[in-house]
């Protein structure tokens, strides 16, 4: 072979590029923010999200730790990368979602938690309820395929159901938002928005503690319907509630105003509804046409109040399942939160930003745990988690992992609030007591 003829081996991938933005005192971002329209906007309503309806997310963002002052030698460090998957339309939230993740990870690195550059990549892949369920499976090997170690995401139960065996498969952790139990393996991890099993027993035990006996129950069909019907019919014959007309609703459902007003006729002291909260606008409608206000309860659907204003008019009147504290409550996240308005220049203070920063924390802190930056030591890293303190929740909320326990949050992280009046009250934690405690016949006799 001549020299001529000699092939040589060029590198295969890029060298890794410095953005040349570190500093040596504080962690740094490429962005302001994570969306194109750079979180300018103001909210009309407190605990309404704080984007703009279809803004987009900056697909890559670069967040460099602090230097303290030191080069490294050689090529710089190659970003280890976060991946999240957006799998739903967000409405006024994407930069709710975002600008949190940004936060977090600056956070950790100011606290030394890791001392490498991050990068968030985001892919916009939307898939059930309202769209096919093979682009959620493609975004999410996407984030794959780019080399992400963990990915945030993603945040419905369909998704969550549809995507188990691919995230099992890939053997990169997935820390999803689902309140499904269904989401399970050596990869799948929740820092749950909710807990459906639980929410089916909070409707039954919020209808008990009202003293509301006979309801009328809504259950929507899809991947964690049954969970929550189940759950809710277990705990309703615990309380000794009545259910006068179970009603399943299919993905277009009809005859709302006839359901109701049979419910009505046979008397129905309250109602539950769980499901996936689009049908929050037919339940508006039908109480207006019949001039009816009955005290009723949902599930963690209620917190779509911040996904866009219309849809918190729709939600008027509703108890539901929510994971804010109680005002004022919980330090973690009026610290966060101070720190948000100080970064981003704006406060937002719904669910969707205290969320995000848990998942995130999360992310960093599995990274940071790992002996290498490899899917499978995240994996262990992030069953090292124990006591991470949370910003969504009571002040007793915390993060913990496991080897067989994924399931993320413990402690109050449920709450029940109410928007009546265009306002969002806080109703109480979820802390429920026996039957007995209050109708022991030993304490009528007694008594």
């Amino acid at each position: 072979m001549t020299e001529q003829e000699q092939r040589h081996a060029e590198r295969l991938f890029p060298a890794p590029a410095d953005h040349g933005i570190a500093l040596p005192d504080r962690a740094v971002s490429t962005v302001r923010s994570g969306t194109d329209t750079g979180g300018d906007h103001s909210n009309e309503l407190w605990y309404q999200g704080s984007g703009r309806i279809g803004e987009k997310a900056v697909e890559s963002i670069v967040i460099y730790p602090p230097t303290g002052g030191l080069q490294t030698q050689g090529d710089p460090f190659e970003p280890v990368k976060i991946g999240l998957l957006i799998d739903m339309d967000l409405g006024q939230l994407l930069s709710d979602t975002i600008d949190p993740i940004i936060l977090a990870v600056e956070d950790a690195l100011n606290e030394g938690v890791y001392d490498r550059p991050v990068e968030i990549l985001t892919v916009d892949a939307r898939g059930l309820p309202r769209e096919n369920y093979l682009k959620v499976r493609k975004g999410y090997q996407r984030l794959v395929d780019a080399g992400c170690v963990v990915v945030i995401g993603p945040f419905i139960s369909d998704n969550s159901l549809n995507l188990c065996a691919t995230i099992n498969a890939t053997g990169v952790p997935c820390l999803g938002w689902t309140g499904t139990t269904l989401f399970h393996g050596e990869y799948c991890f929740t820092v749950a928005n909710g807990d459906i099993p639980v929410e089916g027993g909070m409707a039954a035990n919020w209808c008990f503690q009202s003293g509301h006996e006979k309801v009328g129950f809504f259950w929507e069909q899809g991947s964690s319907g049954d969970l929550y019907a189940d759950h809710f019919r277990a705990a309703a014959r615990q309380y000794d509630l009545e259910v006068v007309k179970e009603v399943r609703l299919g993905p277009n459902p009809r005859n709302f105003q006839r359901h109701l007003e049979t419910m009505r006729e046979q008397g129905a002291q309250a109602l539950v509804y769980m499901g996936y909260g689009y049908s929050t606008f037919h339940f508006a409608a039908a109480f207006k046409e019949l001039d009816w206000d009955p005290p009723r309860f949902m599930g963690t659907a209620f917190m779509f109040y911040s996904n866009s204003n219309t849809w918190a008019e729709g939600l008027e009147g509703w108890h539901g399942v929510d994971q804010l504290g109680e005002d004022g409550a919980n330090p973690n996240y009026e610290a966060m939160m101070e720190r948000f308005q100080a970064r981003f220049g704006r406060t937002s203070r719904n669910v969707v930003v205290a969320l995000s920063y848990d998942t995130a924390r999360a992310a960093i802190h599995g990274i940071g745990n790992a002996r290498i930056a490899t899917p499978e030591e995240v994996k262990i890293g992030l069953e090292k988690i124990k006591w991470m303190p949370c910003t969504n929740g009571g002040p007793g909320c915390h993060l913990t992992f496991a080897e067989y326990d994924h399931r993320g949050y413990k402690g109050d992280f449920l709450t029940i609030r109410e928007l009546r009046g265009g306002e969002l009250h806080f109703r109480g934690y979820h802390r429920p007591t026996w039957p007995s405690n209050t109708r022991s016949p030993l304490l009528k006799a007694d008594g």
